[in-house]
């Protein structure tokens, strides 16, 4: 009799010791996930929001980079797209979308000087 007793008492240690470890495998993947979510995910859609909110206050007359590298100053708004004048002589307009501007930002022309 006192052999049933010590079977199902190390019958009940032995689940108890496999219930804590899969919980404690369940911690360690929740803190991996929550470690990726503040470290990767939060920040990338904090700059989404940023780069959003940027490109929604466009206004015309302010220069834009857009995402191919090109400087222009901008024209015109029709909806999402915004019309841009490229190049030194004012005639080159463009229609380009909205989400493609990177930046709002003049042009660096100055010369740098190499001795």
């Amino acid at each position: 009799m006192s052999n049933l007793f010590i079977l199902l008492e190390s019958g009940a240690a032995d689940t108890a010791t496999k219930g804590s470890s899969t919980m404690m495998m369940f911690l360690i993947y929740g803190g991996f996930i929550a470690f990726m979510w503040f470290v990767l995910i939060r920040p990338q859609r904090k700059k989404q929001k940023e780069v959003s909110r940027m490109q929604s206050e466009i206004q015309i007359g302010q220069s834009v980079l857009t995402s191919g590298g090109l400087y222009g100053k901008v024209v015109d708004t029709v909806n999402d797209i915004l019309i841009v004048e490229f190049g030194m002589n004012k005639g080159v307009r463009v229609p380009v979308q909205r989400s493609t501007v990177m930046s709002v930002a003049e042009p660096d022309l100055t010369l740098e000087k190499t001795e």
